[in-house]
């Protein structure tokens, strides 16, 4: 049954939404739309002519787009990673800023090139100076020497290697700077529409986000799909019968970009994961912005086994130049430029030599000409001058927000270089009846959560676990719940629905069928719940202390809380019963009674739920470790 933003506001923590794949999202007014159905702006839109005429022939209306016209989404992903779109960055104060800061914090490895070519730029503009005041002199009567004007100084080896370093800088950083603000803004949209916390304004826009999945098998040949979801083959136009089995390189077209193809090939090569933003093509030859996340999935013992894809359309994004600025000005002069607008723009103000060379430096060189520009042309005063006693410096005001301008650029620092991730929480899991988690997110990789069942870390209401069951048992569509992650497995479940332990988090179960239709295997999102404040206070038993400590031997106490010792060794905390009680229903331990010394471990060491799972499991063998086997998909 298809949800309504009603039955979301209706939804509370203990609520199961179970609905078809193919049901729109809901969206904010707010985030701009992601997703373009057709053409964005139905120019190709073909509608038959009904009128009668004579002497027309034409079965629709004639074609009177002129060249030019119209949304072109191969020309605006031409647009999008070109060298215009690098120089608008670099004219744009605060563009620039967001690009060097992103490359301070993902790419430092580019941060010495980026330098490299603004050095250059400046050397080309002091030699562009040098040649204006050169070309400035003029012949003087009586001097031979000045009739022959100066020949104008030319650097081409410089000018090469700015030209190098800049084209370096668009083929590498300008598609990751693009695919992580895109990342950033569908992020943000996937996580309000998994919890539903949007009014339905972008609800088309939005349809199927969150859902579009595939997962390959790098160990046979080519690297073929072998589960998709519905979504993905209803996005992309390709059947079961066409998509299983083979690479996802037909997705690609005449102006999908090579350069992005060659680095998620190198990506797979070496098992990591990446995101890449590329042009790609429906069946019906219609192509769509593709916001593509590539990660490998590792078994228990480090070994790769499968790729998931994660795929978001953003033809909406780009089409917009959703917080890209300096791309929307660009696409303005543009236009303007080719429409003939100077009479409807005021003209930018020509910028002349040593405006551009001004531009270039830094706060310690803008500091130097503050201190020393002039010096010749400065008036002589004596040291004596009542003007230079009493002089006082000038008070300077600086805004806050721009305090990152003035700091250089840092080469070092902890940085991990990896883009974030659409889906930072997501784990995979088989389908019923096992329900055991194979694959989880980096995020999500703690000891014990391999081949442990999923159920088992569902806590809260007993209604939201028994109806996740049946939800993902029927395995034809796709389930939406709110639920109480546990960060370990939970050996006996509670039975009351009043139980507040573990986090609030929604998980977006998503399906990925194989050649046969069945469920494969499912594909889960988590998103942390906002309201929710953490996890709650624990309170846990003390644990044991040795009866000999420094080689001494201590004795009974009667006190409340002392350590007994006894001659078979450690024996227990002597507690009052209330107290005792306290403890070990916290704990989940029998409750002592009459106030007795109590154990709760008895002699031997307790037994955690991992030693639990690996005994009751059949995946594991008697060493312990789980059978490489029990991670096959197929």
């Amino acid at each position: 049954m298809p949800t309504t933003p009603e039955s979301r506001e209706r939804s509370s923590a203990d609520s199961v939404m179970s609905y078809e794949t193919i049901a729109s999202s809901v969206a904010s007014s707010s985030l701009p739309p992601l997703q373009a159905k057709g053409p964005p702006d139905e120019v190709n839109r073909l509608e038959p002519l009904l009128e009668d005429d004579p002497k027309s022939f034409d079965l629709i209306a004639p074609n009177e787009t002129q060249p030019g016209k119209g949304f072109d989404l191969e020309r605006r992903s031409d647009q999008l990673f070109s060298r215009e779109h690098l120089e608008a960055i670099f004219t744009d104060a605060a563009s620039l800023l967001k690009f060097t800061s992103f490359l301070s914090a993902a790419r430092p490895q580019s941060l010495p090139l980026l330098i490299y070519y603004l050095d250059a730029l400046k050397a080309m503009r002091a030699i562009n100076y040098a040649n204006a005041v050169a070309e400035a002199l003029e012949p003087l009567d009586g001097y031979d020497f000045t009739q022959h004007p100066a020949r104008p100084t030319v650097n081409s080896v410089l000018e090469d290697k700015a030209r190098q370093a800049f084209d370096a800088l668009v083929r590498e950083d300008l598609p990751a700077y693009i695919t992580h603000v895109f990342v950033q803004v569908v992020s943000i949209s996937i996580q309000k529409r998994i919890t539903g916390t949007l009014p339905p304004m972008l609800r088309e826009a939005s349809e199927g986000l969150a859902e579009v999945f595939c997962l390959s098998d790098p160990s046979r040949p080519d690297n073929p799909v072998v589960f998709a979801s519905e979504e993905f083959h209803r996005t992309t136009q390709y059947g079961v019968s066409y998509a299983i089995g083979r690479n996802c390189r037909f997705l690609q077209g005449p102006k999908t970009n090579a350069t992005s193809v060659s680095r998620l090939r190198a990506a797979v090569e070496a098992g990591k994961e990446t995101s890449e933003v590329l042009l790609n093509y429906r069946r019906d030859g219609s192509p769509f912005m593709n916001l593509l996340m590539i990660a490998p999935l590792l078994d228990s013992r480090g070994n790769l086994r499968y790729y998931i894809g994660a795929q978001v359309d953003i033809t909406g994004l780009v089409k917009d130049c959703a917080d890209l600025d300096a791309l929307q000005r660009m696409l303005n002069k543009q236009e303007s430029e080719a429409t003939s607008g100077a009479d409807m723009n005021e003209p930018e103000e020509p910028k002349d030599e040593f405006q551009e060379l001004s531009e270039m430096f830094n706060m310690a060189e803008l500091d130097t000409v503050r201190r020393h520009g002039g010096r010749m042309h400065r008036e002589q005063v004596d040291d004596d001058d009542e003007s230079i006693m009493n002089y006082r410096p000038r008070l300077l005001l600086k805004d806050p927000n721009m305090a990152d301008i003035d700091r250089p650029l840092s080469l070092s620092g902890k940085v991990d270089g990896r883009l974030s991730s659409v889906y930072k929480h997501y784990l995979l899991m088989r389908p019923a009846p096992s329900h055991r988690i194979l694959f989880t997110s980096p995020s999500l990789r703690v000891p014990g959560i391999l081949q442990s069942r999923f159920l088992s870390r569902i806590g809260g209401s007993t209604r939201v676990r028994d109806s996740l069951a049946a939800a993902l048992a029927d395995g034809t569509r796709g389930v939406t719940a709110k639920i109480r992650w546990l960060s370990s497995p939970a050996a006996r479940l509670p039975d009351s629905d009043s139980c507040d332990e573990g986090r609030l988090r929604w998980i977006h179960c998503t399906p990925l069928l194989g050649h046969t239709g069945a469920v494969g295997v499912w594909m889960v999102v988590l998103v942390d719940d906002e309201r929710d404040g953490g996890l709650p206070r624990r309170f846990r038993v003390a644990p044991p202390v040795a009866r000999d400590i420094g080689g001494h031997s201590y004795s009974n106490s009667q006190a409340s809380g002392s350590v007994r010792a006894t001659s078979s060794g450690w024996d227990g905390v002597f507690m009052d019963g209330e107290t005792m009680s306290r403890c070990v229903s916290r704990s989940g331990f029998v409750t002592p009674r009459g106030g007795q010394s109590y154990s709760p471990w008895g002699v031997g060491r307790p037994e955690t739920a991992m030693s639990q799972q690996r005994a009751a499991s059949p995946a594991f063998g008697t060493g312990g470790e789980p059978s490489i086997n029990s991670f096959a998909l197929s």
